[in-house]
């Protein structure tokens, strides 16, 4: 069960919201929430908390806060999936978004120049500069639609993402400091059972076809997974989607390819890697495909997206 809990600093002032996930990073996010607040009290900086363990709570909690109406930022004290949890909410309340990174793999904060640091990422939030980025909503067969903030992921990359998330290994690899370890050890686990198959990538209305593909990661940013390079020009304001799709190759060729994607350098691998951009684009497999958003389920296949040009306001360094 969740924790409920707030507080306020500042009596009626705006204030800026922070939602922490004590469970981020095996517990990182409670530790950099008491180094956060320490700081909070000595400046003096109005503020209100949320701590919770659970998405959904988050969520009610976070609303109850918006209608108060004075709040004039949110910050996650967590990882990647803390902040997907609350882009339904938060993608339309014209409220500045900002995060303090504890997670395992902190893609989002990675691409938009956040600093691991804490306290670090405390004085970006408190200065209040944004920048408007984009985000990917995703649409199922079902008709199911899901905002995603860094990356969809589509075959394998999805089944690597389902056996970290459900893993022990993910909590001794955030015990360690090494969290995208987690990454590299469920890639091997998946790929002794994901069988690759035909898929079709409809960009902007032109179909793609791959006789044997492995993934299809659809990106709002460069990186995901921990850190990988997936789709190296993406830029998380740039208007467009851009989709990597491994395909044509062994399970021994795939393994070659997988270190040069910690560089980007697997997109001149044109053999077996295909990059595409664009604005819409729709995976379909010969058999159904897991999908995950953000490092969290979003369906399977066919599945769609779209880019909804800057839609979210980020809080972020004042010269990024």
């Amino acid at each position: 069960m969740g924790v409920k809990c707030s507080q306020y600093l500042g009596g009626l002032d705006s204030l800026v919201l922070f939602v922490v996930n004590e469970n981020s990073g095996n517990g990182r996010g409670k530790k950099i929430w008491a180094q956060v607040e320490a700081q909070l009290r000595i400046q003096g900086t109005a503020y209100g908390k949320v701590v919770t363990k659970s998405e959904s709570e988050a969520i009610t909690l976070v609303r109850d806060f918006l209608k108060r109406g004075n709040l004039k930022a949110i910050a996650v004290v967590g990882g990647d999936g803390t902040l997907h949890s609350l882009l339904p909410v938060l993608a339309t309340s014209g409220i500045p978004y900002g995060i303090i990174p504890s997670g395992s793999g902190n893609d989002t904060s990675r691409a938009l120049g956040i600093p691991r640091d804490p306290l670090k990422a405390l004085d970006i939030i408190v200065a209040g500069y944004t920048r408007r980025i984009d985000l990917l909503e995703t649409a199922t067969e079902s008709g199911d639609k899901q905002l995603t903030l860094t990356a969809v992921a589509v075959g394998l990359d999805a089944m690597v993402a389902a056996d970290v998330n459900g893993s022990r290994y993910k909590k001794w690899c955030n015990k360690l400091g090494i969290g995208s370890l987690a990454y590299v050890i469920g890639l091997l686990r998946a790929l002794a059972k994901y069988k690759p198959g035909p898929i079709t990538v409809t960009m902007d209305g032109i179909k793609h076809e791959f006789k044997r593909g492995w993934l299809s990661a659809i990106s709002n940013v460069s990186t995901y997974g921990g850190g990988l390079q997936i789709c190296p020009d993406a830029l998380p304001d740039d208007g467009h989607l851009h989709v990597c799709i491994v395909h044509s190759c062994s399970v021994r060729r795939i393994l070659f390819i997988f270190p040069a994607v910690l560089t980007g350098n697997h997109v001149k691998l044109h053999r077996f890697v295909t990059i595409l951009s664009g604005r819409s684009v729709t995976v379909q497999g010969a058999a159904p495909m897991l999908a995950f958003g953000d490092g969290e389920p979003s369906g399977e296949t066919p599945i769609s997206a779209v880019i909804r040009p800057r839609q979210l306001d980020f809080l972020i360094t004042a010269s990024g």
